[in-house]
């Protein structure tokens, strides 16, 4: 069973989404329910990754796909990406947590975290702030390096990436994020999958997040690029549940 979503910031922008449901919500027999919030990668939206919300459906587990405000050209949400940051996302993340907590399938004590490049940063960044919030977080091919490329940009003087203009304010709020000591800061378990052939996000940056951080493990998918396709996907996806139903 699928819903759209809208969730409005104080700002007034509209964060939009679709979320699937295990079919025993709609018949008003499984009570409040786990949620997963599935936040999608830079420049991206929510239907490149919808695909995965009826095996998350099947297992029991509510899922939320949504659109950051400028998250990528073809956003359902307002906003455009010269209005985007690392610490917008950040926000609109956080107002959909409040939300969602306030709808009465939901149970609000179990909440998780999955998120996809720069989403998984995001998501990993909002779980450090608001450790309290998150049960347990999933990460694919997490972008901890764009604080790094951030840096590069800015002494050479260009506001690209991929092709699409970026403000100033992404890279100066980016460059400025120390990943690995703040994500300190979520000492719950979280699960890493990343590709061994990954050009875009080496997985040398989710091994290094494995080691220091409290309760983080590490799955390689081997010879997996950026971005999971094929049986990839659905191992990634079944690694995901998996990981999910043993702290439901």
């Amino acid at each position: 069973m699928k819903r759209e979503m809208t969730f409005c910031k104080k700002s007034g922008k509209k964060i939009r989404g679709m979320l699937f449901l295990p079919e025993e919500t709609d018949r008003g027999m499984a009570g409040k329910l786990p949620l997963v919030i599935f936040s999608h990668g830079f420049g991206s939206n929510f239907r490149e990754l919808m695909h995965h919300g009826e095996g998350f459906a099947e297992s029991g587990l509510c899922c939320l796909f949504f659109d950051f405000c400028g998250g990528g050209t073809a956003s359902s949400s307002d906003g455009t990406m010269q209005e985007m940051t690392i610490l917008s996302e950040c926000e609109d993340l956080q107002t959909v947590i409040t939300c969602v907590k306030e709808l009465d399938y939901v149970d609000p004590e179990r909440i998780f975290l999955q998120g996809e490049s720069m989403g998984g940063l995001v998501s990993a960044l909002v779980a450090a702030r608001h450790p309290q919030d998150i049960r347990a977080m999933v990460l694919w091919y997490p972008a901890l390096g764009i604080p790094d490329d951030a840096r590069i940009r800015v002494r050479e003087g260009r506001h690209e990436v991929f092709g699409l203009s970026l403000s100033e304010t992404f890279d100066i709020d980016a460059m400025e994020i120390d990943v690995y000591t703040e994500l300190q800061a979520y000492d719950k378990p979280m699960l890493i999958i990343h590709g061994t052939a990954d050009n875009i996000v080496p997985i040398r940056y989710s091994e290094r997040a494995a080691a220091v951080w409290a309760d983080a493990r590490l799955k390689a998918m081997p010879g997996a690029g950026h971005g999971f396709d094929g049986p990839d996907s659905i191992a990634a996806r079944e690694l995901s549940v998996s990981f999910i139903l043993q702290y439901c």
